[in-house]
């Protein structure tokens, strides 16, 4: 064991896993010669974008790379450049089959041993490269906290249970920014005034043979908007039975997007009009998303807006279930709800 340890060094590094997407159904399929073929292709594309942003292989298991880099920043630029060549590369006219892969990272503390590296970061963004999407570049919130984001643009994923890691890992994605067309491209038309007149009598054309449909489209579209103001879940009771039933499944599916659609909803209501237990579930909804202030509020809304005898036992049950888990200051603030 002595032995062992004096061989292990401990780092903290950035790590990327990329890899090609159906590979192994492309194996399958494949004579052996065409299979070399590709893979060469794949090392040739993105091997000098490792080097460029001073990343380090550390191996390569078939179409996967293992690649630590100093700089979380030069990591995330690494995997945004690569899914641009190969985007480039997949655009050609003349190219047979695209390399589309996925890329994943995080940052954390590694142990180097010989020419390897092992730990738990190298584990978590193993696993982010397992629920990665083709042609995107995943990262953890470790990487996301240290990098040059005025260079980055990212989106939030979510949370994710990753297998073998005991707790959720908070994941994004760089955000594909839309591609701007050249100023060579856009053309500027001055209309004549002539021109200008046509163009209005052709809109009061269009205005004429088109008003009833037009009128018609408007009144549905406010129909619209009013069916989905959030003010008309308190309307009905079927309504909030709707909104709970679609937290509660946000909830057990782990769906943090609908989960915050739907508290946003909640938010846009004064608080003295909420219902108790539509309040309780917005409690339930902060607790899940991980915002202990914003579930005390919605409990001492719960609490104060004139709940039933059977309302007020859900809620202090409600609060008792929270306290086994809660930190010593959440306990005081929850002991006042019971």
């Amino acid at each position: 064991m002595k032995n062992f340890l004096r061989m292990v060094e401990t780092k903290h590094l950035t790590v990327m896993f990329t890899d090609v997407k159906g590979f192994t159904v492309t194996t399958s399929i494949k004579k052996r010669e065409d299979f070399e073929k590709f893979l060469d292709l794949h090392e040739q594309l993105i091997e000098p974008i490792f080097k460029k942003y001073g990343g380090k292989i550390i191996k390569t298991i078939g179409d996967a790379f293992m690649v630590t880099f100093d700089s979380p920043t030069n990591a995330v630029l690494c995997g945004i450049n690569i899914q641009e060549k190969l985007e480039e590369y997949n655009r050609k006219p003349e190219v047979d089959e695209k390399v589309e892969v996925r890329v994943a990272i995080n940052s954390g503390e590694v142990h180097l041993r010989k020419d390897d590296i092992f730990g738990e970061a190298v584990n978590i963004a193993a696993r982010i490269e397992g629920i990665a999407e083709p042609n995107e570049v995943y990262f953890t919130e470790s990487v996301y906290l240290a990098m040059n984001k005025s260079e980055i643009p990212s989106a939030e994923v979510g949370y994710r249970k990753l297998k073998g890691i005991p707790e959720e890992i908070k994941v994004y994605k760089v955000l594909k920014e839309p591609k701007l067309a050249g100023k060579s491209q856009i053309k500027k038309v001055k209309l004549s005034e002539k021109q200008s007149l046509n163009f209005l009598t052709r809109i009061k054309g269009f205005w004429k043979r088109r008003k009833r449909w037009i009128i018609a489209v408007l009144i549905i579209i406010i129909l619209i908007g009013i069916a989905t103001d959030p003010k008309n879940i308190i309307k009905k009771e079927e309504n909030i039975d709707k909104f709970i039933e679609n937290a509660d499944s946000a909830i057990e599916k782990g769906n943090y997007e609908e989960a915050g659609n739907l508290a946003n909803k909640l938010e846009k209501i004064s608080p003295e009009k909420i219902p108790p237990r539509l309040a309780l579930e917005g409690a339930k909804l902060y607790v899940f998303m991980r915002q202990p202030e914003d579930a005390f509020k919605m409990i001492r809304i719960a609490k104060e807006n004139y709940p039933t005898n059977e309302e007020s036992k859900q809620i202090e049950n409600y609060v008792k279930s929270l306290l086994s888990d809660a930190s010593p200051e959440q306990k005081e603030k929850l002991q006042q709800f019971i």
